[in-house]
């Protein structure tokens, strides 16, 4: 079992030996891991001192390991570092950034004054997105975002605000409307179109005092509109006033930020009424609740995260501008594509499920391929590794009404898969209600 206070590191061996010795000549204690299991195996054992990353890492791994990091408990208790060969890389959103080769004096000294302050883990401080072509403006903005306690980041132009709201996933978006290039408004228009994006607040601060102007970025999705030149008391204001509103929406849910019930079924109805080619994929984790019975609430939670992005990266990679991704409540959700789509989609799930989550078990579990639970009487009850139903329903044989209709289908679908071993999705084939 990984000792107290240990630092945990993943990365190229060469570089890893290298801070490992570094940091063990400081009397610190160190774990070296290569492959992606040994390393999530030692997080859920226990919390470490402080996690380091390295970002040259196959992209595949070096992104598990980051979300792993970033939903699991652990996140909340140590610091987490993301080693880039310059300055000028893009670290990972949350983490901090360290320039190859570590040094193990720093990341040791950073790593006590983090936790001193309790600041410790990637998504605990707000981080605020400062768009302007103006270096001046950028500069103000970052100085009200730190005055708030926050962390600023900065976007000159828009295709580089809309990269790093992909990136970075930002708390809140500060937004000029005059730029070069992409302007404010096919930035507001590209961030909500996108399912990952599309809750991100904005806040548009434009010398652009025109009501038709104020009008059309609202319109698009923006969530508050301030002049320039603006006072900096009212802004601070108004970004408090705008995180605390989003922080307490009841529309979206608590644990992964995503849209609720209300939302989606608006999203759905809003299709049908328009006559759209419509597919909509309900997932739901099976065996979850025993999951929640063995490792507790926390663990739980970090599983439902990982679902989050799980559907969320399919869509990005194969969905199209206009999906959506909701949550229902608990380990059920939603996807809503177009019918050419959705099996490329739930096939997508379904593996990086199968993939990824199996990594929050204990070793001894996920080797075992199952977990046991005992209850109140003693009874040992066996249960397998979680695995996921998906049912896709569309609308391209048969017409649909109303969205209970969808979901009735549906929950039909998902009993019939969840009376089936492993993970997989079915479709519905039936045209006009019938068996086909």
């Amino acid at each position: 079992m990984s000792g107290p206070g240990c630092f945990v590191l993943l990365g190229p061996p060469d570089q890893m030996r290298a801070l490992a010795r570094g940091l063990q000549d400081l009397g610190l204690g160190v774990e070296v891991y290569e492959d992606l299991e040994s390393f999530t195996g030692s997080l859920l054992r226990t919390r470490p001192a402080a996690v380091v990353l390295w970002d040259e890492l196959e992209p595949e791994v070096r992104d598990l390991a980051a979300q792993f990091v970033g939903h699991h408990y652990v996140c909340g208790e140590c610091p987490t570092f993301v080693v880039v060969r310059s300055a000028e890389d893009v670290p990972l959103p949350g983490w901090i950034p360290v320039e190859a080769p570590p040094d193990p004096v720093w990341i040791r000294d950073a790593a006590a004054q983090i936790r001193e302050e309790g600041r410790a883990g990637p998504r605990t401080i707000p981080r605020i997105l400062v768009v302007d072509d103006d270096q001046s403006v950028v500069l103000l903005g970052s100085h009200i975002v730190t005055s708030l306690g926050m962390i600023p980041l900065v976007a000159f132009d828009g295709r580089e605000a809309v990269e790093k709201v992909g990136r970075f996933q930002p708390d809140l978006v500060l937004l000029d409307i005059n730029m070069p290039g992409m302007d404010g408004f096919q930035v507001i228009e590209t961030l909500k179109a996108d399912p990952r994006t599309a809750l991100t607040p904005i806040i548009v601060f434009s010398a652009r005092t025109e009501d038709t102007d104020k009008v059309r970025a609202l319109r698009l999705g923006a969530d508050d509109y301030v002049p320039k030149p603006f006072s900096i008391p009212e802004l601070s204001a108004r970004i408090d006033r705008l995180l605390r509103r989003t922080q307490a929406g009841l529309s979206a849910s608590s644990t992964t930020g995503l849209p609720g019930s209300v939302t989606i079924e608006q999203v759905i109805g809003e299709r049908l009424s328009r006559g759209q080619p419509l597919a909509v994929l309900y997932a739901d984790a099976d065996h979850f609740k025993a999951f929640n019975d063995r490792y507790g609430f926390a663990r739980g939670d970090g599983v439902i995260r990982q679902i989050a992005d799980i559907l969320l990266e399919a869509v990005r990679d194969l969905g199209s501008p206009d999906d959506f991704v909701g949550h229902v409540g608990g380990d059920d959700f939603v996807v809503v594509t177009r019918p050419d789509r959705a099996e490329a989609v739930a096939q997508r799930i379904v593996e990086r499920f199968d993939r990824v989550i199996p990594l929050y078990y204990d070793p001894e579990d996920r080797v075992r391929g199952r977990i046991e639970t005992k209850d109140r009487r003693g009874r040992v009850t066996r249960f397998p590794l979680m695995t996921l139903s998906v049912a896709v329903v569309t609308n391209e044989a048969r017409p649909f009404a109303h969205v209970g209709e969808i979901a009735d289908v549906a929950a039909q679908l998902k009993g019939y898969a969840k009376s089936k071993p492993g993970s997989l999705w079915i479709k519905d084939q039936r045209t006009n209600g019938k068996g086909g």
